[in-house]
């Protein structure tokens, strides 16, 4: 983050002129790094309220009691990937956004939350029917009301994003989530049973909805014609189908080793993948949320907008990179203290998807460029491309089983570099060379840290896991550390983040 503010910085001073039409860069400077630390505050607290809710609510609740819930969620997730429709991304995007037109995508929205909760709800029976679980279709039923819930607060949140307004978007967030927690633990220890997740997910939902209408600026009018908004909807309608192609690429993987290789491979396969994704979703998504509409903001202003993706690309590279190195280094040890020694079977899975997941933080950062330019056709494109190319992989590696398919997906991930960043970015201001520059001091530093403490761990004995990963973990931070300092690049722009942070806490 500090890079973006520094570069947003510099260009606010070359294009500080009378000429109105420019964006305020300090401004977006500044909302940048408040929103930053405020989306990172937030997602920490939900993380923390997560914990809390699981380990309070397992010792409440029985696992039928979560599986119940589970056999409704597989159909709720689906569907919710039409809810939004993308128009909360369009109203984002659009540079002159009036009120009518806000006010259609709003009952646009509710519109389709209703369809939804009614089909979810008319669907019922069938899902009971397919499970032969009778209690299914009451709980099915009430968890579709969320969907017309959530509708309802969707364009007042997309004003909060827009507007960079995250302090009142933590308000609304956490406060829903807290509500939904206390719900749920209360009724647990009272009935004890599935209900108890049942109405902490509508009271959340409820709650965050009702402090988005509060906290927003906006205030929806009555639907009027003639506002303009078909090419929102167009926009909107790429981003959902967006959605919808990764949403199958992204479970492709699990269908296939579930079909091939058992249960008990996929148990071990997803284990790996979600321990991994847990602090790569912490650091990427605070940042893509921040970074979207302040990108939306310099739109029009290529030369800003290029620098802010630098920025914005190289932090999440200092941050993501040395982090999945070390997770790739400490594999074995991560595994026996988290998950314990019956599950060893996850490191060399683990490791694999590390060296996926070394660059792709990063590289989706190119998803915010082509919804900030509202690119959403290419943005669709992308989505295709990226999942054809996946697919095909894992119909390869499965012949090996979970493992074939965890070095596959490693695999496509660096094959579909040049041409995915080659497809994306035709007639952007951002071009290949921009992410290259953005990754290659912290991809150097951290690649060569994992080799030299690889060699040394090699040549000695480390006892217990719990010892040996706080001997790692000193170990990589000192020789990452060492090379930041001793070669020329990273030393200066490690030297500027550290400057830039300094005088933001300052501040």
């Amino acid at each position: 983050m500090a890079v973006i503010v520094q570069k947003v910085d510099e260009f606010a001073e070359k294009n500080s002129s009378s000429d109105s039409a420019k964006v305020d860069l300090a401004d977006v400077k500044r909302k940048s790094v408040k929103g930053g630390m405020v989306t990172l505050l937030t997602q920490g607290c939900n993380i923390l309220l997560q914990l809390v809710s699981t380990v309070v609510l397992a010792r409440l609740l029985s696992p039928e009691d979560y599986g119940v819930i589970a056999m409704v969620t597989a159909v709720t997730s689906f569907a919710n990937l039409f809810r939004d429709l993308g128009l909360s991304s369009a109203a984002i995007q659009k540079k002159n956004l009036t009120c009518d037109q806000q006010s259609n995508l709003f009952w646009i929205n509710v519109a389709m939350g209703s369809i939804l909760m009614l089909i979810v709800g008319a669907a019922s029976p069938l899902i009971a029917w397919f499970y032969k679980k009778p209690e299914l279709i009451a709980v099915t039923v009430a968890l579709s009301s969320t969907f017309l819930i959530r509708s309802i607060g969707t364009q007042h949140g997309a004003m909060l994003v827009r507007n960079m307004q995250f302090g009142r978007q933590a308000v609304a967030t956490i406060t829903g989530a807290l509500v939904g927690m206390f719900v749920s633990i209360i009724l647990a220890l009272q009935e004890r049973s599935y209900w108890a997740l049942v109405w902490g997910t509508i009271a959340g939902a409820g709650t965050t909805t009702f402090l988005l209408f509060l906290l927003s600026p906006f205030w929806p009018g009555f639907i009027t014609k003639g506002t303009g908004i078909r090419d929102m909807v167009k926009f909107g309608a790429n981003v959902t189908a967006f959605g919808f192609v990764n949403y199958f690429s992204r479970n492709l993987d699990n269908l296939l080793i579930g079909k091939f290789s058992g249960p008990a491979a996929l148990g071990i396969y997803s284990k790996a993948y979600s321990l991994l994704m847990l602090p790569i979703s912490s650091i990427r998504s605070p940042i893509n949320a921040v970074a979207f509409p302040a990108l939306c903001k310099l739109q029009h202003d290529p030369q800003s907008f290029r620098e802010y993706y630098w920025g914005s690309v190289n932090f999440i590279a200092w941050l993501s990179m040395p982090l999945t190195a070390f997770m790739w280094l400490a594999s074995p040890e991560l595994i026996d203290v988290l998950l314990g020694r019956e599950w060893a079977l996850v490191s060399p899975l683990f490791s694999w998807l590390a060296i996926a997941a070394f660059i792709q933080p990063a590289s989706g950062f190119v998803g915010s460029v082509l919804m900030s330019l509202g690119k959403g056709r290419r943005y669709l494109g992308t989505a295709i491309l990226n999942s054809s190319v996946i697919a095909i992989g894992f119909f390869i590696g499965i012949q090996w089983g979970a493992k074939g398919v965890a070095i596959s997906y490693a695999v496509s991930n660096y094959i579909l570099i040049y041409p995915w960043y080659a497809y994306a970015l035709r007639e952007t201001p951002v071009k290949l060379g921009d992410f290259l520059r953005a990754c290659s001091a912290p991809a150097v530093v951290s690649i060569a840290t994992a080799a030299i403490c690889w060699i040394i761990r090699k040549q000695v004995t480390i006892g217990s896991s719990i010892t040996g990963l706080v001997i790692i973990g000193i170990l990589f931070g000192a020789v990452l550390l060492g090379l930041t300092c001793m070669i020329p690049r990273p030393r200066k722009e490690a030297a500027k983040m550290c400057a830039e942070l300094g005088r933001i806490l300052k501040r």
